[in-house]
């Protein structure tokens, strides 16, 4: 059964300017964790494309389940094969139990497409038994 959908959309020269030129402004390090920031970085030219993404997802997670951990309590990672999921602190799992969703027995769905202006990403949460990554 689907538990929620989400679905957000960043403009990409807006994570810009508010990241600044070496990704280190209070928003930058206040939105992204390091793993996030050391990712974009290492993008070279895409690294805005890359946090307006993970900003994105971090918007439809909340959309889809309307639990907000905080910036640094919810996060983007890619498995080999690019695949990006998410992962989240134990404060965010004891937010989503308080609510009802068990983050141990939900299938979490991340997407996120980029191109030169903008970033959208889609949460899609069921509760089918699935894993999902802890900190």
């Amino acid at each position: 059964m689907i538990l929620g959908i989400g679905v957000d959309m960043v403009k990409v020269a807006r994570v810009q300017q508010k990241a600044g030129e070496n990704l280190d402004s209070p928003l930058a390090r206040g939105a992204f964790t390091k793993s996030e920031l050391a990712y974009a970085k290492s993008k070279g030219v895409a690294a805005y494309q890359s946090l307006a993404g993970f900003f994105a997802a971090k918007e439809a997670f909340f959309k889809a389940t309307q639990v907000w951990p905080g910036w640094h309590d919810i996060w983007v990672e890619h498995e080999e094969s690019g695949k990006p999921y998410l992962g989240f602190s134990e404060k965010a799992r004891e937010k989503m139990r308080a609510i009802g969703i068990d983050p141990e027995r939900i299938n979490l769905q991340l997407t996120i497409s980029h191109e030169k202006e903008f970033a959208v990403a889609v949460v899609v949460v069921d509760s089918s038994a699935s894993s999902v990554t802890s900190s």
